[in-house]
């Protein structure tokens, strides 16, 4: 009985510093800049995109034609400038 558990134990602690590990791994590598940033840019802004269209704050409005303007320059993407009128 008590093999059982120092072996589920062990396999446990083992699998958590393998998952640590990859979550390490996969920070430095997104901030070293081996992973592409522009996918997740494009969710962030498709969320506030939601949000402008519920909330039609023009503060929002302002920052989001930023991140756009950021995003098309940098990801050679082709969002559109909201009119924020």
């Amino acid at each position: 009985m008590f093999l059982n558990l120092k072996m589920v134990s062990k396999f446990l602690k083992y699998a958590l510093v393998i998952i640590l590990s990859g979550v390490i791994a996969i920070v430095v590598l997104y901030n070293v800049g081996f992973i592409d940033k522009c996918p997740l840019k494009q969710i962030d802004i498709a969320g506030d995109l939601k949000k402008y269209d519920q909330t039609k704050d023009p503060e929002l409005c302002a920052q989001l034609n930023d991140k756009i303007s950021k995003f098309d320059n940098e990801c050679k993407g082709n969002l559109e400038i909201l009119d924020c009128g």
